[in-house]
């Protein structure tokens, strides 16, 4: 057993999380072979995070934590493994078609090129049943953790090849809300009683995108929308609709797009979830919230591709630059690298 980490407080991962999960990473990197080793323990160590985060708001079943324990001695008792158990838990986000591309082989999760060995995957498993903090608690201020803003930054936190390599550096809460008080205000007073349109074109894990979410669905189904962060006047007079109708609107309205893969599935399981949440909240979900009940037509259009590519160039030579993101058919579109021709709604 490891050391017991302090409960968190905030949304943003705390240093001695950081630190942990690091040191989890490196026990992983010494039982991989291969030079990508520690990309490979990084990207498990990030999915087991990720599922900490659903299973502790109840979105997917207990594997990681205490009450999964006897189904994961069940499982090892049937001749199951332990590194079986945890991709089991990477498995589980998955059944979304929101939360596939997390383990689509053209997104390129490096989980699907090697596994670590058995005493890392129980070591890695015990440490969430026993010593890692709830990632679901109560916040004062900024988002609920159910919107994954601690998920969504550690992406970037835990090794420095994927922030360098991929420059991802996440918006705090307050700027984005400050952002979005300064256009989607004005916006909707302009605008009335219809659809906004919004698109994040370097959504990252979503942070952007989640907090645009909450904010258009405010004002659809009150009327209202208040600033978060600025000091200006809010816009009122909207015609307020039932939560269905302003779930559809969000989603034909939300859109982002992304050139890592990784990170676009991250932030599509985000948005996803906080769509969800928010019909949940307004009883148009029955029921616990459960990723796998999720209506499926609950899908936000965030794209994987190069927006500074979009409408500049051809098909053919975005797939000539951007082989990978090109030879994903994005939610939405019916071809790869739709950004080559511009975002289509």
């Amino acid at each position: 057993m490891g050391k017991r980490i302090p409960a968190l407080t905030r949304v943003e991962p705390s240093r001695p999380l950081i630190r942990a999960l690091q040191a989890q990473i490196d026990l992983l990197a010494a039982s991989i072979t291969g030079r990508d080793s520690y990309r490979i323990a990084a990207a498990w160590v990030f999915m087991s995070a990720l599922s900490a985060w659903a299973e502790d708001h109840g979105l997917t079943p207990a594997r990681l934590r205490g009450p999964g324990r006897p189904a994961r001695d069940a499982y090892l008792q049937a001749g199951g493994t332990e590194a079986g158990w945890l991709a089991l838990a990477c498995a589980d986000l998955a059944v979304h078609p929101a939360g596939w591309p997390l383990l689509d082989p053209l997104y390129g999760n490096l989980v699907r090129d090697d596994s670590p060995s058995e005493s890392a995957a129980r070591g890695l498993l015990d440490w969430w049943r026993d010593d890692a903090p709830t990632l679901a608690y109560p916040t004062s201020t900024g988002p609920a953790t159910w919107e994954g803003f601690l998920p969504g930054e550690l992406l970037q936190l835990l090794t420095d090849e994927r922030r360098l390599a991929h420059a991802l550096a996440q918006s705090p809460w307050w700027v984005a809300d400050g952002i979005l008080d300064r256009t989607l205000i004005p916006a909707a007073r302009e605008f009335r009683d219809t659809t906004l349109l919004l698109i994040d074109p370097t959504c990252g894990t979503g942070h952007m995108l989640v907090r645009a979410v909450g904010m258009v669905w405010e004002l659809y189904t009150t009327g209202e929308l208040q600033p978060r962060q600025m000091h200006m006047h809010g816009v009122t007079g909207w015609t307020p609709v039932p939560p269905a109708v302003a779930a559809r609107r969000i989603l034909d309205g939300v859109d982002g797009a992304e050139l890592d893969p990784i990170t676009a599935a991250v932030a599509r399981l985000r948005v996803t979830v906080t769509i969800a949440h928010l019909l949940h909240g307004a009883g148009a979900l029955p029921g616990p919230l459960r990723l796998a009940d999720i209506p499926h037509s609950v899908q936000p259009r965030i794209v994987v591709g190069d927006s500074l590519l979009a409408g500049k160039v051809s098909q053919a030579e975005y797939a000539r630059l951007r082989p990978a993101q090109a030879a994903i058919v994005n939610l939405g579109t019916t071809a790869g690298g739709v950004l080559a021709e511009g975002v289509t709604r």
